[in-house]
């Protein structure tokens, strides 16, 4: 057999083994991976308007910074404009209503946020009563009408102080462990539901007590994400006592790493804090 005809028949046999071997279910390009959902967040605190998010455009950005300005720029003195354009993210259809709802945040005393993650609208605050609460869900019904879900965590006005003696138990128990979540999830630790069942029995003993939940991480992570992991893992906390029987009225609230405990102690800065804020009329 001629160097010629041995190189033919060697190709030949590369080809077919090539056939036989590579399967012929794979793609023909690689997908391109699902876009990042659009967000918002807006929180009033301490006298400034805190804006943040991925929007698809310049048109909806403008009209959330104007309507803000209008609504609150003489009396806050200060808007933090965080809001980023992104036209890589996913469709937003409720971009453009954003501005309109921005007003209910007129209506919460002290502070307040409306936060957005492309699935859910999620409202936090306190009130001054119930008749305006009803007016403010009222309000954002063209977010709802989108198809976002609303989770309404706003309270009404408390009537009363509870003793501080509550507040120092709390801490007390909360700080004989810490309250820790799988990595980058919002799902409690098996040995962590035993620092939270010490807890229950304590907030059973004062129903009539409203809490905030603060959920905080560390400095790692992009800022976005690091509020609405806090928040979902503040949100884990609050489902875990309501499906132990606790009837409080519950405010979970995501603050990121805004508010680290320590600038080198990473571990220490990752925890869920319970506050105290006052009683409802029983």
């Amino acid at each position: 057999m001629t160097r010629r005809a041995i190189l033919g028949a060697g190709a030949v046999a590369l080809a077919l083994l090539a056939a036989i071997c590579i399967p012929r279910h794979l793609p023909t390009s690689t997908a391109s991976s699902a876009p990042t959902p659009a967000s918002f967040q807006a929180r009033l605190e301490q006298g400034t308007l805190i804006l943040r998010g991925s929007l698809p455009s310049e048109t909806s950005k403008a009209a959330i910074l104007q309507q803000a300005q209008e609504l609150h720029g003489a009396i806050l003195g200060r808007i933090v404009d965080q809001l980023v354009v992104d036209p890589g993210v996913g469709p937003a259809p409720w971009a453009d209503d954003v501005s309109k709802v921005l007003p209910i945040l007129g209506h919460m005393k002290e502070r307040g946020s409306i936060m957005i993650d492309g699935r859910s609208i999620v409202l936090s605050g306190q009130v001054e009563n119930d008749r305006i609460k009803a007016t403010m869900l009222q309000e954002v019904a063209p977010l709802t009408q989108t198809g976002l879900q609303l989770e309404d965590h706003l309270l009404t006005t408390l009537l009363a102080t509870p003793s501080p003696s509550l507040q120092k138990k709390l801490n007390e128990i909360v700080s004989q462990g810490s309250i820790q979540f799988e990595s980058n999830t919002a799902t409690i630790l098996p040995r962590s539901r035993a620092l939270l069942d010490r807890l229950i029995p304590v907030l059973g003993q004062s129903p009539h007590v409203a809490l905030e939940i603060g959920g905080h991480t560390d400095k790692y992570g992009a800022v976005d994400y690091n509020f609405e992991l806090s928040r979902r893992r503040a949100e884990a906390v609050r489902q875990y006592f309501i499906s132990h029987g606790l009837t409080n009225a519950f405010d979970p609230v995501g603050y990121g790493s805004s508010r680290p405990l320590s600038d080198v102690g990473v571990q220490h800065n990752r925890r869920i804090e319970l506050r105290v804020k006052g009683v409802r009329d029983q």
